[in-house]
């Protein structure tokens, strides 16, 4: 695995790593985020198309740095239009995954591969307590919405991510990056993509585990925790419960 990851940092080169989840934790410990595009759990008849499609740009395997990103959100829009095409012949071949699950680049939006923009001026401190228990709460009334309504239109997965990370940190939990992306409620491939937009922004932290190298933990950054505090404190005396 050294070896592929000094090819990676070498060649200036973009990987495309086909794992399952319960292999995930590994492969995102130890090849550079920045440099990868990961598909999880994908069936042969969704992952070969991509890997084809990104094999026919194999030019990008030596692009500048400031090409970069460029070319990587060009894998991603490759990744998400034959996708698409992979699943068509799925549903004529009968050959859907028992779950269901599977990327949906139509209904889901794809992570910003540029970043976010930078947090407005923050808002003034507050003191109004927030539980675990609360958000815990939260967490369930968004997947109760799943019963009476296709998954697809809840897209973004940006706010259950941060909502569990705060559950987690309320709980003095850690999490691993396979775990953030179950909670993430989308296909993981998905889910991994935000995870990594956000933490390239700085939303979030990725925090390699000191008892095992084979393992990372994603936290919020001081200013992510900062803003979702200030954000329920803003609505603890209103009569709605946002979820």
């Amino acid at each position: 695995m050294s070896d592929l990851v000094r090819y990676l940092e070498r060649y200036r080169s973009v990987a495309v790593v086909w794992t399952s989840l319960d292999e995930l934790e590994a492969a995102y410990a130890i090849l550079p985020q920045a440099r990868c595009h990961f598909l999880i759990d994908a069936d042969d008849v969704e992952a070969v198309p991509i890997l084809a499609g990104a094999l026919e740009r194999r030019g990008m395997n030596r692009v500048h740095d400031k090409d970069r990103l460029v070319e990587f959100g060009s894998l991603h829009r490759i990744s998400d239009e034959l996708a698409e095409f992979a699943r068509t012949l799925a549903k004529i071949a009968e050959s859907d995954t028992p779950s269901g699950m599977a990327d949906k680049p139509v209904s889901f939006r794809p992570a910003p591969l540029g970043g976010f923009q930078p947090f407005p001026t923050k808002a003034p401190a507050t003191t109004v307590a927030l539980t675990a228990e609360r958000l815990r709460e939260i967490i369930r009334l968004r997947r109760q919405r799943e019963r009476f309504f296709d998954n697809g239109l809840f897209a973004d997965p940006a706010w259950d991510i941060l909502l569990d990370l705060k559950a987690a940190q309320l709980e003095k939990q850690m999490v691993s990056v396979s775990s953030l992306c179950i909670a993430a409620a989308v296909p993981p491939t998905t889910a991994l993509r935000w995870i990594s937009a956000m933490t390239e922004s700085g939303m979030l932290i990725r925090q390699q585990d000191p008892d095992d190298a084979r393992r990372v933990f994603i936290l919020l950054s001081e200013e992510t925790n900062a803003r979702i505090e200030d954000y329920f404190a803003s609505i603890a005396d209103r009569l709605i419960q946002i979820i």
